[in-house]
């Protein structure tokens, strides 16, 4: 389970940070005026109850901290109860210490100007209207504080004014700011991942045009092949074609070649899985998987290495074709002579597939660019499967890395969860 750490939180939890930071700073003030009026001033207090209610906002805030422990995203519901606990805390304060009276009352504003802030128009209407309901009853349900020295009382209420609007505007003015700025920068996040939603999807599109068009020129293809065969052995028993027979050879290489690259293009894995109506463990599905692979490159070797129990293969169809591009570039990459291995290996909640191979390597410049842009290879691919693999592990939420050392070999990794 993802545990999240106070000095770097999730993006989703920036705005809970910064009201968890602002409870802790509210809450240790109010202790310290608390123990101010009463051992400075003198003041009799009902300390019984305000120690409870600063124990439960206390309490409050610790369960928020192990909230941000967990990855999931706050949404305004969530922020808006937060808010209502620190009102609602404030206003047990304050109907203990004076009501309306109390120079602090106006410790409102700053959870109204956050909310304002962050939450929806409708949220911090609501708030506000709550916040004006408990300052309302303040002004006539409140235990009353007694100073017999009305002069002194003149003196502490204007300097309790003083550090209220002091308190208030440092908070206002610094988490309110840190707030905006996460919001922003929360919103540019959101757009940046919909323009990467956004050029997966037409990657993906751009895949599903390719295989589609792949399965309707195989057919005319193979009757041009088999004609073009039939020619060639005509060709050997009439003397008057022996001329031509040297070109239709041609053809049929050629051919044979457009055949090759058609299946490379359409990746069509409903072959190269189990039916995805019944889920089969991980380690069975990728056995069954390089087993049927084989014999589409048969003379390349490739070694199996899985563990005895794993978790069931999910997402069967999109990991499939993941597959069939980093094993079809492998096999390019070592021609007859090399060999693949494929490894699989299970942490807690990820699986790893690892497909290397012993092949040339990648030089580093190019292995930067395979993946992100269309790159001209050697072999005279243009590097658009690695965009469609990419795309798709991204879409299933798996992660895809190719390294390299640029001399001999590439390695895989294909992380998926569980």
């Amino acid at each position: 389970m993802p545990i999240l750490s106070l000095s770097r939180p999730l993006p989703q939890h920036q705005l809970l940070l910064r009201l968890f930071w602002m409870r802790c700073i509210a809450t240790l003030a109010q202790a310290l005026l608390v123990a101010g009026a009463y051992l400075g001033m003198g003041l009799h207090l009902p300390l019984a109850p305000l120690c409870a209610v600063l124990a439960l906002m206390l309490a409050f805030n610790g369960l928020t901290w192990w909230r941000m422990r967990r990855a999931y995203p706050v949404r305004e519901p969530e922020l808006f109860l937060q808010l209502f606990i620190d009102v609602s805390g404030l206003s047990a304060l304050l109907y203990f210490t004076g009501g309306a009276t109390n120079p602090f009352v106006s410790f409102y504003l700053p959870a109204l100007a956050v909310a304002a802030a962050i939450l929806a128009p409708r949220y911090a209407f609501v708030l506000a209207l709550y916040s004006f309901a408990c300052y309302s009853g303040l002004t006539y349900l409140y235990q009353p504080l007694h100073i017999h020295d009305h002069d002194q009382a003149m003196a502490y209420h204007l300097a309790g004014m003083w550090v209220n609007f002091l308190m208030s505007a440092a908070l206002i003015t610094w988490f309110v700011t840190r707030m905006s700025a996460t919001v922003r920068a929360r919103d540019a996040q959101l757009a940046q991942a919909r323009e990467q939603q956004l050029q997966d999807e037409r990657i993906v599109a751009l895949g599903t045009q390719a295989a589609s068009a792949a399965h309707e020129m195989s057919t005319p293809l193979a009757t041009v092949a088999v004609i073009a065969g039939e020619l060639r052995i005509e060709a050997g028993r009439n003397g008057a074609l022996t001329m031509y027979r040297d070109d239709l050879a041609v053809v049929e290489e050629q051919i044979a070649a457009c055949k090759t690259a058609l299946d490379r293009m359409g990746m069509d894995v409903r072959v190269w899985h189990a039916d995805v109506s019944a889920p089969a463990r991980l380690n069975d599905w990728l056995r069954h998987f390089v087993d049927t692979w084989r014999l589409r490159h048969p003379a390349v070797s490739i070694r199996l290495a899985l563990p005895a129990e794993t978790g069931p293969a999910k997402n069967q169809q999109l990991i499939g074709q993941i597959l069939l591009t980093l094993l079809d570039n492998a096999a390019q990459a070592v021609n007859e002579s090399g060999k693949i291995e494929m490894t699989l290996s299970v942490q807690r909640n990820e699986a790893v597939i690892r497909v290397v191979d012993d092949g040339p390597g990648i030089a580093p410049d190019l292995l930067k660019r395979l993946g992100y842009e269309p790159v001209r290879s050697s072999n005279g691919g243009k590097g658009i499967g690695l965009m469609l693999a990419f795309a798709t592990a991204r879409q299933v939420g798996a992660k895809l890395a190719l390294t390299s050392d640029g001399m001999r070999g590439v390695s895989a990794n294909l992380t998926i969860l569980l």
